[in-house]
């Protein structure tokens, strides 16, 4: 422990995402002194660049339909093979909608129901087909942010961010066209009201502010060091130190070391390193669900970068929308295509001992007609293919410039194209499910034919798809106030995490839309009540 210090807090927040700022916030109502600390140059995070929707399974905001504790429990079980902590799952089931209150009563920011958005596995026990559990954060003024209008991570304004594009907005209920104001959706409106409640409390975040190293001594953890301005600042904790710095999905030797196959590109902004994970590490945290991601399937586009790294896109309309499936180099479809995304890591990591991982690499293939009726990863309906599209006259020449083997792609066209005829997939069961058709063709003729369609029309297309991440699950086991614990089981004082810089509550679960964000805001907020007053947040 340092001989003197910098500056003093009562609580130190590293990160300033959904679950820092939630947070921050939360400690600040409750009369603490916050600062909070970001290694970016803006805040925000992946949450900032995300839909901005919380998954919140058991509230009573909609009408007409009970969202029970019971069922929500039953579905989350249903999902995670029994790869869940239950005390902290029915922690963040009870506690949800209190937060959702808590942040609305003490800042600008507000949800709604995201009207008819589906749980990603709604036929298991507990979902919820017709949607209710999702919320996203209504349209923030950024006028009212002042100097900090343009302080608030983003994407360069293109397609695919994150899975966010024009259509999903709409989709979500974002749009903003009739609205009078500087207007942002999304996850920027999320951290903007986040982000106006602090600076009303006169807490305003320190950027390009690296956290490096937990100072610790017999009391537990005191203190942090910080990189900032080309110097490094001791920074006194006198109640708590709370992690939200994310995953480690952006640093190969962590993704190689714990992660459980393949990880070929990561959504979020280059900056989760892991910063959070090593600093607890070096005082003894043990560990939990070190080998699972927030999956998503994407692709990169030849040449394109973010922060100096590759960029990887997630996929969804072009992998759901008819006249489009996934094929591995055999030509074999080895999934639903139009499934929650989470899930499509189990088949891309099937793992044959002698030949290695089956389905990686894998293509989206699709023809003429999807082309020209709905476009393809930011080309228009109708434009002119990319040569990465490998545009082919026949699936000979399409075998040739992919590596896929032609004639096995033949055989899985053959037997897709009779059973579209039938409107049913019985390999997958693509377009069984109330979610598979929500991102598809809205005017098909029936459920099933929103995401079916033949693949009978030349020139054909084969795009590389890969399985990425918009985070990792991994990181310190905490107690259900989100208190680091010790390999030894006991927490170690002074010491909080939060979001996907915690070991994710929810095992191998993803529930629903905003399912990264529920939790991570959820326990932001048990965190930030616990460090400021010691007690144990109030649950429904």
């Amino acid at each position: 422990m340092p001989d003197s210090w910098d500056q003093e807090f009562d609580v130190v927040v590293l990160g300033s995402g959904g679950a820092g700022l939630s947070a921050a916030l939360t400690a600040a109502v409750n009369g603490a002194r916050v600062a909070v600390y970001e290694k970016a140059s803006t805040v925000g995070g992946t949450t900032a660049v995300s839909g901005g929707i919380v998954w919140i399974p058991a509230h009573d905001r909609l009408d007409g339909t009970e969202l029970s504790v019971e069922d929500a429990l039953r579905y989350l079980a249903a999902q995670s093979l029994g790869a869940m902590d239950q005390d902290l799952v029915e922690t963040f089931v009870r506690t949800g909608p209190v937060m959702l209150e808590y942040l609305e009563r003490h800042s600008n920011l507000r949800f709604d129901i995201a009207e008819g958005f589906p749980d990603y596995k709604p036929e298991l026990p507990g979902g919820q087909p017709g949607g209710g559990r999702s919320l996203n954060a209504r349209p923030f003024d950024l006028a009212t942010l002042g100097d900090w209008r343009d302080r608030i991570t983003s994407f360069p304004v293109d397609f695919s961010n994150v899975g966010i594009d024009a259509e999903t907005k709409a989709r979500i209920h974002a749009a903003v066209d009739d609205l009078d104001g500087d207007y942002c959706v999304a996850g920027t409106a999320l951290i903007a009201g986040l982000l106006m409640g602090l600076l009303d409390r006169g807490v305003e975040p320190v950027t390009d502010a690296r956290a490096l190293e937990l100072y610790g001594s017999a009391e537990g953890i005191t203190g942090v060091r910080i990189r900032h301005a080309g110097r490094d600042i001791r920074v006194r904790s006198h109640q708590a130190v709370i992690l939200a710095t994310g995953g480690f999905e952006w640093d190969p030797q962590l993704v190689e070391a714990f992660l459980r196959g393949p990880m070929r590109g990561a959504v979020s902004p280059p900056n989760n390193i892991g910063d959070g994970l090593r600093m607890a590490m070096a005082h003894g945290a043990d560990l939990a669900n070190m080998g699972e991601a927030w999956w998503v399937p994407v692709v990169q586009i030849p040449g394109d970068t973010l922060g100096g790294e590759p960029r990887s896109r997630s996929v969804r309309l072009e992998r759901t929308r008819p006249r489009s499936i996934i094929v591995n180099r055999t030509g074999k479809r080895f999934l639903n295509e139009a499934g929650e995304y989470n899930s499509m890591a189990g088949p891309f990591h099937h793992l044959d001992p002698r030949t290695g991982y089956l389905n990686d690499p894998a293509w989206i293939v699709f023809d003429d007609q999807h082309l020209k009726r709905y476009g393809f990863l930011g080309i228009e309906p109708g434009g002119e293919a990319p040569d990465w599209f490998n545009a082919s006259a026949t699936l000979e020449e399409l075998g040739a410039a992919t590596g896929i083997d032609a004639a096995g792609l033949k055989r899985t066209l053959d037997a897709w194209n009779e059973n579209v005829e039938r409107e049913r997939d019985p390999d997958f069961d693509r377009g069984a499910s109330a979610y598979d058709g929500y991102w598809g063709d809205p005017a098909a003729a029936s459920p099933a034919l929103r995401t079916l369609g033949p693949l009978d029309t030349p020139p054909y297309y084969a795009v590389p798809v890969a399985i990425g991440a918009m985070g990792t699950k991994g990181g310190p086991r905490t107690d259900r106030d989100g208190r680091v614990l010790h390999v030894s089981g006991q927490p170690i004082p002074g010491l909080f995490a939060a979001g996907n810089a915690m070991a994710g509550v929810t095992g191998k679960a993803y529930g629903g839309a905003g399912g990264t964000l529920g939790p991570a805001m959820t326990f932001g907020y048990r965190t930030g009540y616990t460090a400021a007053t010691g007690e144990s947040a109030p649950t429904t």
